[in-house]
């Protein structure tokens, strides 16, 4: 895994790469709030798979650029394709986890000649009405100044989403901002994410799901992060409504993980490197 970072559509776009002489490429695209270290783990499965893997910092996340303005699911996509052009990948396999699926889904269908083959992570195009209580641990540390980098990740281990361990250390420890003085910020400012939903809530997916043609997968976590049943961001009734609008789709159900766990679970990995196989 190696860092890199290029100048694209007036900002800079950090990214990890994994396996770059591989002629088979993998972009992974992370939610809301997160960076390109939630996909840490999938990144080195896949690489040991034999595919070219890269996985972005969006814009306004991690180490990539943060203007003040340029927020919303058409100015992410526009920076993956300005990506793919800058790298010559003329056609990739998406996987998108939350926000990412959203946009991997608005490229699927407004770029299928650049789309090979899509997985859409535990995502609908009609969110619950409980979906920002059931991420608000998430979205409530942004903004927030800490004295140090322990208080910072102290915080994040009290999150209600997972057990921590090493992964989620390092994910956190990578979306610290650590400033001069040893108080810390988390790396995507508020002010970002507001626009990012405000921007994000005149998009109507509704439209764009008959025109995704490349094959997909729908995976799905199966546990609630305010109940068994509640604070599901793609309940079942949901995931079965998009694969009956999604042309040559299918759903999988990830087992005894939730809306953040899905991303570090082995039977995760198996499908997403399955599905991206040639057939």
């Amino acid at each position: 895994m190696q860092d890199a970072d290029i100048e694209i559509s007036g900002i800079k776009l950090h990214y990890l790469d994994w396996n770059p002489v591989s002629s088979k490429s993998v972009v992974l695209i992370h939610g809301l709030t997160a960076n390109s270290h939630e996909f840490v783990k999938l990144g080195d499965h896949l690489s040991h798979e034999g595919f070219h893997v890269i996985a972005p910092d969006l814009r306004g996340r991690g180490m990539s650029s943060k203007p003040a303005h340029g927020y919303g699911i058409a100015f992410h996509a526009a920076d993956l394709i300005s990506l793919f052009d800058s790298l010559g990948l003329d056609k990739v396999s998406i996987v998108g986890h939350s926000l990412g699926g959203l946009i991997g889904l608005y490229m699927a269908a407004l770029f299928p000649e650049r789309v090979r083959k899509f997985i859409m992570v535990d995502v609908g195009v009609r969110l619950p009405s409980d979906t920002l209580g059931a991420i608000s641990a998430s979205l409530n540390r942004l903004g927030q100044e800490f004295p140090s980098l322990d208080a910072y990740l102290e915080l994040c281990k009290r999150m209600p989403y997972f057990t921590w361990n090493n992964f989620w250390e390092g994910f956190y420890r990578y979306d610290a901002d650590v400033r001069a003085d040893g108080t810390v910020i988390s790396r995507v400012p508020k002010s970002a994410i507001q626009e990012e939903n405000a921007t994000n809530a005149t998009v109507n997916a509704e439209l764009i799901l008959p025109l995704v043609k490349a094959p997909t997968l729908i995976l799905r976590a199966t546990e609630g992060m305010l109940g068994p049943d509640k604070g599901l961001l793609l309940p079942r009734e949901e995931a079965s409504r998009l694969a009956g609008l999604i042309k040559n789709s299918q759903i999988k159900e990830i087992p005894k993980t939730n809306h953040y766990t899905i991303i570090i679970s082995e039977d995760f990995e198996r499908e997403v490197s399955s599905f991206v196989q040639d057939s």
